[in-house]
């Protein structure tokens, strides 16, 4: 009988044990992935993780986490002043400028926890594209990406760097036109919306919409008339960008 119970204190210990370290790590699974609704997964793969970004007029958005992945945000309309309060004793505020549709900023390694305020009468709306692919320490700078005014027909870079690319395509207002190909794999963000043609056939975006082109997949990319996006492309090695 003495012999029963230490066998099944045993037992009772390691299944408290077990219970105590995997309901630890779904917490922790939890609080890293758990966001309010006003940011939806519209895209995730190995390389990128894609989310649409919708705060209200005049809406606050609680306190929540964001990952340290170097970050991509690509603004998708015309917004006024944002306000993003760290949380203390280190709280301190920042107040994200208007934004502009199809410009971008580029955020590095730092992961977050925030609440939002739209201090502005006009919804904001973007993409927050996560870089997984990118190693935590290889952008260290914020860049902050400009629509050019006028814009010009072509594929032209806005931004380079050994590890990351952002090209901006716009077709003419009444011609169809193709993208300089990349040899690397990228994303395609739609700023207009726009029918796209590639190996895998025809697409029809709408604004913010995303296609990931395998590696060379972008030799055959065509965009509609009057098509504005952006393509991300990460270097997954330094001889992909040159």
């Amino acid at each position: 009988m003495h012999t029963l119970f230490q066998a099944s204190g045993r037992v009772l210990r390691a299944t408290l044990l077990f219970c105590g370290l995997s309901c630890a790590a779904m917490g922790a699974q939890t609080a890293a992935t758990s966001l309010p609704d006003n940011y939806k997964t519209i895209f995730e793969n190995s390389d990128v993780l894609v989310m649409h970004v919708h705060y209200g007029a005049h809406e606050f958005v609680p306190m929540h986490d964001h990952s340290a992945y170097p970050t991509v945000f690509v603004y998708l309309n015309d917004s006024g002043e944002v306000a993003i309060d760290h949380e203390a004793p280190k709280g301190f505020r920042v107040v994200r400028p208007p934004t502009h549709t199809g410009a971008f900023r580029i955020g590095p390694s730092m992961a977050e926890r925030h609440s939002i305020t739209n201090l502005s009468d006009i919804p904001s709306d973007f993409l927050r594209v996560e870089l997984k692919s990118i190693p935590l320490n290889d952008l260290k700078k914020d860049f902050r990406g400009h629509v050019p005014s006028p814009l010009l027909p072509g594929t032209r870079t806005e931004f380079e760097d050994p590890v990351l690319r952002i090209d901006r395509i716009d077709c003419p207002s009444d011609t169809a036109c193709s993208a300089t190909p990349t040899a690397a794999r990228s994303l395609l963000v739609a700023i207009t919306p726009q029918q796209i043609q590639t190996t895998a056939g025809k697409r029809s975006l709408g604004v913010g919409d995303v296609v990931w082109l395998s590696a060379n997949d972008d030799k055959a990319l065509h965009l509609s008339a009057g098509a504005q996006s952006l393509r991300i492309t990460q270097a997954w090695s330094s001889q992909l960008l040159r």
